[in-house]
């Protein structure tokens, strides 16, 4: 913490000032609530190309600054049936991605309950990404 002024704020965790959005498969939801949130994670499915759920921010006046949450079930690779919790921002100077793969829904929730409720997100366990960024 700085002596005189703000803290830095960490582009790898919620912000706390940016508002929420909620995409369900590429559509953009008009309800925002926890309750929401946790049925759409629920409804995941396998069979639908397009069953994938992104919380995601955008910093106020800057669309270049963006931090997001996102996860589906993996149809194919190594881990098929299990689902995918993936946390992404961005800014002019880095973009980064990283990933997790889960078994079941009840282990997707915390996470995303954590990110809703603008605390750090435990990042143990994923992995860097970035790499595959363009």
């Amino acid at each position: 913490m700085f002596f005189f002024g703000k803290t830095k704020t960490d582009p790898s965790q919620p912000h706390q000032d940016w508002p929420w959005a909620l995409n369900l498969g590429g559509r953009p939801s008009m309800q925002l609530s926890w309750d929401v949130l946790e049925s759409e994670l629920r409804a995941l499915n396998l069979d639908d190309p397009d069953s994938f759920l992104i919380l995601e921010q955008q910093e106020p006046g800057d669309s270049k600054n963006y931090w997001f949450i996102q996860s589906s079930i993996n149809r194919a690779g190594p881990k098929p049936g299990w689902y995918t919790v993936e946390i992404g921002w961005g800014s002019r100077q880095e973009m980064a991605l990283w990933d997790l793969d889960v078994q079941t829904v009840e282990e997707v929730i915390p996470y995303f309950r954590t990110a809703y409720g603008r605390k750090p997100v435990d990042r143990t366990g994923f992995e860097d990404m970035s790499d595959m960024l363009g």
